[in-house]
């Protein structure tokens, strides 16, 4: 299983999470105020910048509450809040782990954002700037906390269309410096009720994958 690609669809997820925010823009607050009430789907394409090889790539994300399921990179990772699936179809590799949210890294599963009060951020500035050369709205979030394993992002920016609360673009930085940029297209906001089960079936593998079971 590729570790450092499977972070990387996962943190797109990230991109949601921004929750719970203590001081905030009306920007961000409308944003997040749709975000928890909603069954979210875009697609994003991302790069790295890093003193390792850069990466690329691009995906979709389906998210509702703490529960997610993306596609991206030739992975596919399915989150049900409890039990996360990381699917290597190509390989034909499975990984399956348990979800704890007291014990689990935002880096392995992003969605705990939403419901984590300890790993919260703090909009430290918001204002105009600029994505892929277009005016936005930028808000700067960076962590209350870094205490415990979960925290390992040391900002996030997220990037508006200016005047309103549709999300356009990310750039979010690691502890150890690797920079990731997100642009995303085709946000839509549905009804949560409507959203679907994100629970794997881990029986409608064939019997030819490798599984490496870590519950």
């Amino acid at each position: 299983m590729r570790t450092t690609s499977r972070f990387i669809p996962c943190a797109i997820a990230l991109l949601l999470a921004v929750l719970p925010v203590y001081s905030k823009s009306k920007t961000l607050d409308d944003f997040i105020r749709k975000a928890n009430s909603s069954l979210v789907t875009f697609k994003y394409s991302f790069s790295t910048v890093s003193d390792g090889p850069s990466m690329t790539g691009e995906g979709d994300v389906k998210l509702s509450g703490s529960s997610f399921l993306v596609n991206g990179n030739g992975l596919e990772v399915w989150c049900d809040g409890k039990t996360r699936w990381t699917i290597d179809r190509s390989a034909r590799e499975a990984m399956v782990e348990s979800v704890d949210e007291a014990e689990d890294g935002i880096s392995a599963n992003p969605a705990l954002l939403i419901t984590s009060v300890d790993n919260a951020f703090n909009e430290v500035s918001f204002g105009a700037s600029k994505f892929s050369g277009k005016t936005a709205d930028a808000s700067v979030l960076v962590p209350l906390s870094k205490g415990g394993s979960s925290m390992d992002i040391a900002r996030v920016t997220l990037f508006f269309k200016t005047g309103t609360s549709d999300l356009i673009g990310a750039e979010v930085t690691l502890n150890d410096g690797t920079l990731t940029r997100f642009s995303i297209s085709g946000l839509k906001f549905s009804d949560k009720s409507k959203a679907p089960s994100f629970a794997f079936d881990g029986k409608s593998l064939g019997k030819d994958y490798v599984v490496t079971d870590l519950r």
